[in-house]
């Protein structure tokens, strides 16, 4: 190779040995560095460099002495640009190592590929070598109690960045980055995502950006790979560790074991942290005739576990059983406390009014009332005394038990503070602990370690927090993973629940956790504790014709087995029957919507491929409706393996489609009434939140429900085809009739649909992927405890050190964030960019604009609360359309007639207010499509209420 005036000489270093079995070496440029004048050796490159501008004229780079083999061969290098410098290459990485029990780190020799490792000497590069010494420290590691020196970098390492004279010699590419990035990503067969590009690329910028705002006298310093990767096993690493619990699992060859975040560790980081510690807990809310949320649901207004019996009211704590004075001109009156909920965004006080009967006699009125907390003055402090206070009725009796329990009885959750936190002139019985109820749904399901989702089940637990928006709820950010396990051995996904209900249990007698929101400790609870056992008969369900009491055979006999689900019956504030809700996916989409979708195109047009064809046709026209965010692109004959998404599409538009373009077809005749039946159905279902009318929406609900399975009955019974199947008798269809209860007892079935659990499984599954196989439950669960750890300290959240003593992240990392980009932070580093789909297309449009062509309901902005109007966007106008009075056919097969009046208003003067379908159009009606998810209840709530 021909030589420039200046010589670069360059020697293959082999790395170290390795420290243990298990430890791969990252071990770059591990030899000793020699002047050539001097013969003075140095540890590191960038001495040698600074030796010899000092020291010795010449600048010609001492030679790297050969370690172990020197007959290895001489690499030279040319470098053609003065002061630039050559780079690193690595022949591999680890992405797999273990921290753990010794046994699973355990490497195969034959498969190690530790000794394959090269690296080719750049002591003439001080930013390279900087980054050298940072991959290196996993060589020098020892065991936990090593030391994680941060390797430093002079002041003159970024002075060579973007030193380059003549750029044309960089041809073909613009420039040296240019180069070094296109050997990053197409140099070999390493694959990376564009995604994490980005990621990589952003690092780098933010990097070089606070090196180049170092003062002069400060080093900047880059960590260690090992502190980066191993910081929650070393000793002297600040970051706080999420914990994970190591538990025993029965499978079928013994005990195994197996790693879970425990919920209420989940509960104590969110509760520390000042960005959710606000929305995770909520009282109930009793706006009436209204379900906008989970906390308007029966069960959270109605069931005792969920009251709220504390609350702060200009810095003192008022609680259950409290008499209150009022802000009244009348002192005779005061206010009885036992709970408190919220309503029209403001917070009010439920309990019963006392009055003064006599100087020392008062009754306590049996009647409920509600008062703004506005209204209350202060405590009533002086003792009660059971013979002064009587229930008023009709005439005064003596205290009623919910009276009586309020006075004198002693509330489960009032646990008074210790004398060592309080100061000395505080009245000790007077001050207790803060109380915030925390409602969560837990979420279970299957997945697999094998990319085709055949083999290797695993089944994991994901849990949320109820009292979330629902937009928030779904995001990963707020989806805790609690755990997965193989599916193998007798163990899976239930024998994690012993664990579960175990820390539940904890978490229902009430556990003291720090609260960012009141800057100081309270207690969570899931509930109200009560002092008692359920009778054994609670547990048992009466079996005709079963063994008498007493009689001693095999479970088998009686087809009973025994299960870990079976300890969820020991929880006060969960009832199997009542709080496992119909699930939409499952019980409609992948239901009945299968059902249906399958029987049509493979038994009804079984050998009807022209009307197959045809449908086709029509399908693939929808796909330019402008009012529909989901494309429908599938073959109608893979209808087997269609996902839910699938069907949310093909629900929507297959009913109107059939109705407008195949009434008539004797073949359909029958199966057509089902896909209205079933779309207005969903139409319904599929919405997050009913404003106003709620009881209506019931009504609609259960009517809806009711014609499905009518129509699902009347086909079943009209039809002559063989290959036809009972649909009206299958469980799914049965679980729809419970559907009205879930509804009134937790709100619109959206809110509990499972979907955002499923597809949060490609994420545990990509964890799966990159772990060894040898203890994939720890691996995982590591992994996400670094993510939980990572975006508290990022959330200015505070911890527990190893010291005890609690301490929370430094200013400097909000300011940062905030001056660099914060939503381009969070997007590219915390999941932003990963978050889930919303495939519901419920006609919600805070997020979509105003598309030209495209049909809504719109307002005038100067009078939002006017009645929507049907609109077409068309160029810079809204026109103007009106429904027409509908016939008993439009109610039928669920649609409206629509046409233009010849009004038209400016875009910038209306508000969009739901976005709608009318795609088909048959001259001069528009059809409105009221299978859209969210258009019937809108339609009929907003515009045809008359109805």
């Amino acid at each position: 190779m021909q030589k420039n005036t200046r010589q670069e000489t360059y020697k293959i270093v082999k790395t170290r040995p390795l420290k243990r079995q298990g430890k791969l070496n990252f071990s770059i440029n591990s030899g000793v560095f020699t002047c050539s004048e001097c013969e003075k050796e140095f540890e590191k490159p960038w001495l040698l460099k600074r030796h010899s501008k000092v020291h010795h004229i010449s600048n010609q780079m001492a030679t790297n002495t050969v370690l172990d083999e020197p007959e290895q061969a001489e690499l030279i290098v040319e470098n053609t640009i003065s002061d630039a410098n050559a780079f690193d290459y690595l022949s591999d990485e680890d992405d797999s190592s273990s921290i753990g029990d010794e046994e699973d780190n355990i490497v195969d020799k034959e498969n190690d590929i530790v000794n394959n490792f090269f690296d080719i000497e750049m002591n003439s590069n001080p930013v390279f070598n900087a980054f050298s010494d940072m991959f290196s420290s996993a060589a020098a590691a020892d065991e936990v109690s090593m030391t994680d020196d941060d390797s430093e970098i002079p002041e003159e390492v970024f002075e060579t960045i973007g030193a380059v004279n003549d750029p044309t010699s960089c041809y073909p590419f613009h420039n040296l980055p240019t180069m070094i990035l296109f050997a990053f990503i197409d140099g070999d067969n390493d694959m990376i995502s564009q995604q994490m590009l980005k990621k990589i690329l952003l690092a780098m910028n933010l990097i070089i950006k606070i090196q180049q705002e170092t003062p002069i006298g400060r080093i900047f310093k880059l960590p260690r790979l090992d502190a980066l990767l191993n910081y929650q096993a070393r000793k002297k690493s600040k970051m706080p560790v999420f914990p994970s619990q190591r538990i025993s699992v029965f499978g079928s060859n013994g005990n195994t074991f197996a790693h879970i975040h425990l919920p209420s560790d989940h509960l104590r980081f969110l509760m520390a942290n000042p960005k959710k510690s606000k929305l995770i807990s909520s009282m109930p809310d009793r706006i009436p005739n209204q379900s906008i949320c989970l906390e308007q649901g029966e069960k959270w207004r109605t069931h005792h576990l969920f009251q709220q019996p504390m609350h702060t009211i200009n810095g003192i704590d008022v609680w259950f059983g409290n008499i209150v004075y009022l802000k009244t001109n009348d002192c005779s009156i005061r206010f009885l406390v036992e709970s408190f909920h919220t309503a029209n965004k403001n917070i009010f006080a439920r309990g019963y009014l006392v009055r003064a009967i006599s100087i020392v006699c008062y009754g306590v009125e049996v009647a409920v009332t509600d008062l703004r907390v506005e209204q209350i003055s202060h405590v009533d402090t002086t003792p009660v005394e059971r013979d002064h206070y009587y229930s008023i009725s009709s005439s005064l009796t003596r205290l009623s038990p919910a009276h009586d329990f309020l006075l004198f009885g002693v509330h489960p959750m009032k646990k008074p503070m210790p004398l060592s936190v309080l100061p000395g002139n505080v009245d000790r019985d007077a001050v207790f602990y803060k109380v915030r109820i925390v409602s969560i749904i837990l979420f279970t399901d299957n997945t697999s370690s094998n990319r085709s989702k055949q083999y290797n089940p695993f089944e994991s637990w994901l849990m949320r927090c109820a009292a979330l928006p629902f937009k928030d709820r779904n995001l990963i950010a707020n989806i805790q993973f609690l755990s997965t396990i193989p599916k193998k051995d007798g163990a899976n996904g239930m024998s994690l629940l012993p664990a579960i209900v175990d820390d539940f249990k904890k978490l229902e007698k009430g556990v003291k956790m720090f609260s960012a929101e009141d800057n100081e400790r309270c207690y969570i609870e899931l509930r109200r504790a009560k002092d008692f056992v359920k009778d054994l008969s609670y547990f048992y369900t009466e079996i005709p014709n079963a063994p008498k009491i007493g009689m001693n055979m095999p479970a088998n006999e009686i087809s009973f087995r025994g299960c870990s689900i079976d300890r969820l019956l020991e929880l006060q504030s969960f009832d199997p029957e009542k709080d496992t809700p119909v699930e939409i996916l499952h019980t409609i989409l992948l239901g009945v919507a299968k059902y249906m979708v399958i029987d049509l195109v493979k038994v009804v047009l079984k050998n009807d491929t022209a009307t197959i064809a045809r449908l086709s046709e029509f399908l693939t026209d929808y796909t330019r409706s402008t009012g529909l965010s989901k494309k429908f692109t599938q073959n109608l004959r893979h209808s087997g393996s269609f996902l839910g998404r699938d069907f949310k599409v093909l629900l929507q538009i297959l009913p109107v489609i059939l109705i407008t373009e195949f009434s008539g077809n004797h073949e359909l005749d029958l199966v057509i009434p089902c896909f209205i039946e079933l779309g207005q159905l969903c139409s319904l279902v599929f919405v997050c939140q009913v404003a106003s009318d709620f009881d209506n929406y019931i009504i609609r609900v259960d009517n809806a429900v009711k014609c499905l399975i009518r129509a699902l009955f009347d086909y079943n019974k009209g039809t002559k085809n063989e290959l036809h199947k009972a649909y009206c008798t299958k469980p799914k269809v049965h679980y729809l009739t419970h559907l009205k209860e879930d509804i009134i007892r937790f709100g619109p079935a959206l809110n509990y649909e499972t979907e955002k659990g499923e597809q949060f499984n490609k994420h545990i599954c990509e964890h799966l992927f990159h772990t060894n196989c040898q203890n994939t439950s720890r691996d995982v669960c590591l992994k996400f405890a670094k993510q939980v750890a990572l975006q508290h300290v990022i959330d200015g959240g505070s911890w527990i050190n190893s010291s005890g003593n609690r301490e929370m992240s430094g200013t400097g990392i909000e300011r940062f964030i905030k001056d660099n980009n914060e939503s381009l932070f969070y997007y590219t580093f915390l999941g932003g960019s990963r978050e889930l789909k919303d495939n519901n297309d419920t006609g919600d449009i805070e997020d979509d604009a105003i598309q030209n062509n495209s049909f809504g309901a719109f307002v005038f902005k100067d009078d939002p609360i006017s009645r929507p109007r049907i609109g077409l966007v068309s160029g810079s106008v809204v026109k103007f359309l009106s429904i027409v009075p509908r016939t008993d056919n439009d109610r039928n097969n669920n649609y409206a007639k629509a046409v233009m009046t010849g009004e038209h208003s400016d875009v910038a003067n209306m508000n969009l207010v739901c976005k709608l379908d009318l795609h088909i159009f048959r001259n001069p009606f528009y059809i409105v499509n009221l299978s859209k998810f969210g258009s019937y209840w809108f339609i009929f709530n907003n515009i045809l209420f008359d109805e």
